[in-house]
């Protein structure tokens, strides 16, 4: 079974994986809407909600990022998974945490050693217990990104995702 960091969904490329707390699912759909950004799953937990969504606008030639500040109002938390940042180019995954509308932190699963945000230490705990980052890293597995995602869903407790 491949791992949902590699596919969200089958059949589906470059799918954004967004868990959220602290805004109604309603918001976030309209928020990702008005960014052109096509809502394709969502779910809603007691903790953590999910939304699956294109990572690329509906209009040609938009290739940014959506823009997840503006969907993170205050008293709102994102973890957003950019699975497969450039499909084409097989880039790794991304991973960002936005709080209160701001950056928190954020990393590329090919580099977790340039980590950016406010904090961008937040995940470092996790990740040298995951031996991602450190004296004892084990960079040379074909686990690491699938490791990384266990490391980071553990952190924030998020729902684990079965996808068949």
């Amino acid at each position: 079974m491949m791992h949902w960091i590699h596919r969200a969904l089958p059949h589906h490329q470059e799918t954004n994986v967004v868990f959220f707390r602290g805004l109604p699912l309603d918001a976030l759909v309209r928020g990702l809407l008005g960014q052109r950004r096509m809502p394709l799953a969502y779910g809603k937990g007691t903790g953590w909600g999910l939304m699956m969504h294109d990572m690329l606008s509906w209009d040609t030639g938009d290739y940014d990022l959506a823009h997840y500040q503006r969907l993170c109002p205050d008293g709102g938390e994102l973890v957003v998974f950019v699975t497969e940042p450039c499909w084409a180019k097989a880039h790794g995954p991304w991973i960002e945490y936005y709080r209160d509308g701001n950056l928190i932190t954020g990393f590329s699963f090919e580099n977790p050693f340039d980590r950016v945000g406010e904090e961008p230490d937040l995940l470092l705990p996790v990740l040298i217990a995951a031996n991602l980052i450190g004296p004892t890293e084990d960079l040379d597995r074909d686990d690491n990104e699938e490791r990384t995602v266990q490391a980071i869903t553990g952190f924030f407790s998020l729902p684990e995702l079965d996808m068949p």
